[in-house]
Parts: structure tokens; sequence; C-alpha cells
């Protein structure tokens, strides 16, 4: 078997800032740069076996979105779209990208299509830059040695959904309080470092559970607390290139929420040091057999709503949006709390896009027109030799996420959520019966990938099993 060839490229992605429309032409609150937006290319190859991962400070887009991207680099480097893996961090200070229809994910991002000849040039920019740094590392593969281990970090982090004594549960958007309700996080920080024969480090990567939200709704274009977290992990490998890899993240904040570009700075201290820390106590490890492998899986939906239960929603959010002009404090509204930190008129707005998709769901019942009932979900399973990775889109919730490196029988294993684009919310069977935002409000829209239903119970054990799978196709086992 041949030795595993690696190299580790970093780029920058900040957006230029245009004088009407703000960053990238698309986001005109976004007007000046806090932090620069960084993205890092890992090229991977054995015996023929090749692969680009992507780790960038992105909110992140829809999966469709995401696999033209991926397509466009392949087609550009001579690959196959499934050798590329586009993992963004889901920075909630990233603009909307250009040329997308969509927003990132982030409530700061705008939709609208203002100067179209600046937005299509920066979209080239933007997508040279990764096609660039794909044949930049594919270039500078070399003969490499692993070290893995891991490190911990408790004080980074909260579990968002508090049980409510009655029932129900509330988006917590406060540390302390969230910290109170006892339910899990995880505090894993899961850490790989290549070197090249002579023992030079050539780069890393890093992987951690948690939103980088740290200034939703803020006016900055900011990498949040991961890219203070980098430069610590960079510092502690001599200034190599470090790329972080989102965890499971879907249910787990960050220590502040609705904050600042300094609380941000504070948050990236907390895991970058604890990072920096461990990265003496990596050990070496072996680096082959490299092997990947994918599955689709069909996730079954919740029944379609009956009229009765459309309308009941929709009188739920009429009725908020007019509360909002009496009490424009009020934040409930059929057991979903919408943050008190925005404005009345951005939770009024928030309420109306489910109105949209309820109003969506009562035409397609008046029309007979069928509704999906199931939902593709695609997963993979990258090993290289005792380190395994497992790659989801969307926001899978933390606990299903250490379940999966439980499972796992590679030695370290990183849990890679966010990647390939974001699907939404998957929370389990007791989740999906709490309610609230994750499993209940947020797929209450259209605009990510038209109507859809909620994923039905039983699609975490769906997801876990076929995660099991993979891994025994890369393991052998």
């Amino acid at each position: 078997m041949a030795d595993l060839h690696a190299a580790v490229v970093g780029f920058d992605i900040t957006p230029p800032i245009h004088p009407e429309y703000g960053a990238w032409g698309t986001t005109p609150k976004l007007k000046r740069v806090d932090m620069p937006l960084l993205s890092r290319c890992v090229a991977l190859e054995q015996d023929g076996r090749r692969l680009l991962w992507f780790g960038s400070d992105l909110c992140g887009n829809a999966v469709w979105e995401t696999d033209a991207m991926r397509a466009e680099v392949a087609e550009a480097l001579n690959f196959d779209a499934e050798q590329i893996i586009w993992s963004t961090s889901q920075t909630h200070s990233s603009p909307t990208l250009p040329g997308s229809d969509l927003c990132g994910g982030s409530s700061i991002t705008e939709r609208g299509t203002y100067d179209e000849q600046y937005t299509a040039e920066q979209r080239r920019l933007f997508m040279s830059a990764f096609k660039e740094a794909g044949r930049e590392a594919l270039d500078r593969l070399q003969p490499v040695r692993v070290f893995a281990g891991k490190g911990f970090c408790d004080s980074m982090s909260y579990n968002t959904r508090f049980p409510m004594p009655t029932g129900g549960v509330k988006f917590s958007r406060h540390h302390l309080e969230g910290l109170q309700s006892g339910k899990y996080y995880d505090p894993t920080i899961g850490l790989v470092r290549f070197e090249d024969r002579q023992g030079n480090v050539l780069g890393a990567i890093f992987n951690f559970c948690c939103h980088p939200a740290t200034m939703i709704d803020g006016d900055v274009v900011s990498s949040d607390w991961v890219g203070t977290a980098r430069n610590h992990v960079e510092g502690a490998i001599g200034g190599a290139p470090a790329m972080f890899v989102q965890g499971f993240c879907g249910d787990v904040n960050c220590h502040h929420i609705f904050g600042t570009p300094a609380l941000a700075k504070r948050n990236g201290d907390r895991l970058g040091k604890a990072a920096a820390r461990a990265i003496p106590r990596m050990v070496p490890v072996s680096g082959e057999p490299f092997v990947s492998a994918w599955t689709t899986i069909d996730l079954q939906c919740r029944p379609m709503y009956t009229g009765e239960e459309l309308e009941r929603e929709i009188d739920g959010r009429l009725a908020f949006i007019e509360e909002l002009k009496v009490d424009p404090t009020a934040t409930w509204f059929c057991g979903i709390n919408f943050p008190e930190q925005l404005t009345a008129e951005q939770r009024a707005q928030a309420a109306r896009i489910h109105l949209d998709y309820l109003e969506e769901g009562l035409r397609l019942l008046e029309s007979g027109e069928p509704v999906r009932q199931q939902l593709q979900l695609r997963l993979g399973a990258v090993r290289i030799g005792d380190v395994g990775a497992v790659i989801s889109p969307g926001e899978n919730f933390t606990r299903t996420g250490a379940r999966a490196r439980e499972r796992s029988p590679l030695a370290h294993t990183l849990v890679c959520g966010d990647s390939n684009g974001l699907f939404g919310y998957i929370g389990d069977d007791v989740e999906i019966d709490r309610g609230g935002y994750e499993t209940n409000s947020y797929w209450k829209s259209a605009y990510t990938d038209g109507f859809r239903l909620a994923p039905a119970k039983g699609t975490v054990d769906r997801i876990l099993n076929a995660l099991d799978e993979l891994t025994e196709q890369v393991t052998g086992a």
C-alpha cells in the first residue's frame, strides 16, 4: 500500500464591501469587516484515491446550492463531485453568497438583487479562489505522517433547548439559563495534524460542536469565535494552516449570543486555548488506508397537515403579529419563542415567513398536488488510517454526533456537520415531541427547498444506522 500524501492550503475569502450594497454587494447591512473570512483546503491522496476537503468561514447554503458549487470545482479540477467535501463553520456574520438566490442561513442576511454585474464578478472570483486553492493543494501533495488527539472545552457552549415545566421547550439564548437544564452538549475538540517526513507541520484539522452565533443580527463581517480559535491552533503548530470543521451543533450555541466582536473573540479564546493545550499531547497514528464511502438515505416526513391544523397555525401567527403592535416585547406564540433581541418588526417578519409556508400548504391541499413524503440525505464516512470522520449536511443535534463517535471502531473520529450543505435541524424522537424552534418552527419555511414537511420520528436512528454501515465499509469490519 502506498503512503498517504497530503497538503493543506489556506486562502482568504473575505468579501469586498460594495459602497451601497455591502459585503459582496449582496448584504447592505454588512459594511465593514471585523475579522476576515478564511478557507482551508486539505488534499488527500493514496493509491490513486483523491479527496479535496474545504472548510470555510461561511454560514452555509442549501444542499442543492452547495452541490452546484462542489460540481463546479470538481469539473474545473477533473474530479468527481463526490471527491469534494464542502464544510462551513456556519458563522452568523457571513453575508449572502454572490449569485445565490437564498440567504445563507443567518438572520442577518438579506435577499435581493442589487448590482448584478458586480455580484456576478464577485461570484466568479469566489469560485476561482476555491479552484485555485484545490490546484495548489494537489500540486503540493507529499508523503505525510499523521498525528491525532483530542481536547476538551466545557466553558464554551450550552444546549439551547430548555424544557419547560408545563411541557414544550424554550429556545434559551442565555448561557447560564441554558446550563440549568442539564442537557447534553459536547465538549470534545477533535484534532488531526499532518507533518512531512522531516517533522515540519503542514497543517491541521480541528473539530468542535457549537454554533458561531455570537453576533446574530450584527453589522460586521466576521468568522466569529472560529477565527480567534483558529489563530490559537495555528500559533501552536508554527503558523501552518488549520481547518475548522463544525460538529453536529443543531441544539448547541456559544457562550455569548447576540453579542459583540469582543465577546466573539472571548469565545474563541476559550476554545482556542483549550485546543492549543491539547496539541502537544497528540500521538502518531497510522495514515493508511485512506478510503471514503457515501450513501443516500430516505427520511420519512411527518404527515401532511390537515386544513384545520393549517388554519389554526395561521390564526396563531396572525394573532402574534397583532399582539406585537400592542406589546412590542412579545416573543411567544404557538409554543415557539422568537428572540427578544430582535426588533418587533423582525419578529413579525419571521412570523410572516411561516404564514407564506402555511398558506402554500393550504394551496397544496386544495389543489390536490402531491407533497413530498420523504427527504433525501447524503451521508459520508472518511477513513485516514486510525482517524475517521462521519459527515452529514445540516444541523443534527449534538447527542447524535456523540453517539456516532461512541459507535465508531476507530480510535479517533471527527463528527462533521454542516458539510455538503445545510439540510435543516434533525432532532431525536424526544425532541420532536417537545417541539420548539428546531423541530417545529424552522421547518415552516418554503425558502430553503420549497414546501417540506419535517422529518418524522425514527430519523436519528436511521441516520446512525447508515453512519454505522458507512463506517463498516471504510474499516472493513
